[in-house]
């Protein structure tokens, strides 16, 4: 059958259909890539907490929300995934907004600033429920676990040698600086938050040989690093995500290996701490004194008591403490070191619901998928996840990791990946 002449040299005809394709592959990648550089690059720029690093990280959101957009737009057809945990997090939004917009709020410029930091938490939540879907989980799940070794190691490598110095060269006013963190509890939630990925994926059977070794080499660095950095609070995160791993292996594998496996885990991570630094990680837990932490606490309820249905406003804690101070020891306090306490005082009880509301529907959501874990390896992740989420919100109770922009970033990914369907 004729077709019509053939004219020799010259370029195929490319289908408008194969270009969108190739474009739709290639902004799928883009957006992938673009996702974890970010949750890597935030810890890297010192937890994302000076003006410049906050103002880039919520343009970068900006521009990965608009990838996502292009991206969609390159598809037969634009789907959008719901998450339940959408729900609770636009409720919270929109008592923000009524703060705001009712003057609720005892100093408009903090309030803003921190709702672009929770609109640029939001995007990447989002962003994390539509693109990471199961087959690609375990490709996240297994990039910022490498991201966490290779960080516990520099952190590790940087603790013996700098004497304080992040980068060995930034001298931090305060003496509790580890990795790239001033704060030494914050580099803890980081690896709160990765930890559990490399552990997972050890222990899965899904890699074996050398690569095996290496992720539990990997976990066991981790675990230590967290102990080596001297965070009270991290040390407790870490314990809780352990068991709580613990207990998941040995009601859906094998009791026994189970069991051995992780008190194995744990005696080497013990050896490799007795080995390195004895006496500093075992004066560190026995010393529970910290009377500043009790103080603010103690003050911070006579503010509660001022504003118990909407708060001071979100964001405003720091401006609103200094009125219902009662003790002075030189410092300015910027944050309550306690993440529930502080969305209480600043939000009220109306936010404090809210809050709670997200938990509930983040353990009902991620509980779930703890029975078909042993079939899915997604579903394997998603365990991880939510192990990672309940290391960060146990060591909440001391801390305020949920206001460092790097960390907060990451666990509200965490929470789209624990809460992602099978």
């Amino acid at each position: 059958m004729f077709s019509g002449p053939v004219i020799e040299g010259a370029a195929p005809l490319v289908s408008p259909v194969s270009v969108r394709h190739r474009l739709h592959r290639g902004l799928r990648v883009a957006l992938f890539v673009a996702l974890c550089g970010l949750l890597i690059c935030g810890p890297l720029a010192l937890g994302i907490v000076n003006d410049w690093s906050i103002a880039l990280f919520e343009a970068a959101a900006a521009l990965i929300l608009l990838l996502w957009m292009l991206w969609q737009l390159t598809a037969p057809e634009v789907r959008v995934r719901w998450n339940p945990l959408f729900a609770p997090m636009l409720a919270f939004f929109g008592l923000i907004l009524s703060q705001i917009a009712f003057h609720r709020t005892v100093y408009l410029f903090d309030s803003l600033s921190e709702l672009w930091l929770y609109i640029a938490y939001g995007i990447l939540f989002f962003v994390a429920v539509q693109r990471l879907r199961s087959d690609d989980i375990r490709r996240f799940a297994e990039t910022m676990a490498w991201f966490g070794a290779a960080y516990a190691m520099f952190a590790v490598i940087q603790g013996f040698t700098s004497e304080g110095s992040i980068f060995w060269r930034i001298k931090p006013h305060s003496g509790n600086a580890y990795g790239t963190y001033v704060n030494h509890n914050h580099y803890a939630g980081l690896i709160e938050l990765l930890l559990p990925l490399a552990l997972v994926l050890a222990f899965s059977g899904s890699v074996r040989g050398g690569k095996r070794i290496l992720l539990v080499f990997a976990a066991t660095l981790m675990a230590a690093s967290v102990f080596l950095c001297q965070s009270r609070g991290g040390m407790f995160a870490v314990i809780v995500e352990t068991l709580f791993l613990a207990i998941f292996w040995m009601r859906r594998f094998s009791p026994r290996k189970s069991a051995a496996v992780f008190v194995a885990f744990c005696l080497v991570t013990a050896l490799l701490l007795a080995w390195v630094a004895p006496q500093q990680v075992g004066s560190r837990m026995t010393d529970v004194r910290d009377p500043a932490r009790w103080l603010i606490h103690r003050d911070s309820w006579r503010m509660f008591a001022a504003h118990p249905f909407l708060g001071t406003g979100f964001g405003t804690f720091a401006t609103a403490f200094p009125r219902y101070r009662v003790f002075y020891d030189g410092f300015f306090i910027n944050y309550a070191h306690d993440d529930y306490l502080q969305i209480l005082l600043e939000t009220g009880l109306a936010g404090f619901a809210v809050a709670v509301w997200f938990l509930v529907v983040l353990y009902r959501e991620g509980l779930r998928k703890l029975r078909p874990a042993k079939v899915f390896p997604s579903a394997l992740i998603s365990t991880a996840a939510l192990a990672s989420c309940s290391g960060l919100l146990a060591h909440s109770f001391t801390d305020f990791n949920l206001h460092i922009p790097a960390n907060a970033a990451l666990f509200y990914v965490m929470c789209a990946l624990a809460t992602a369907p099978v």
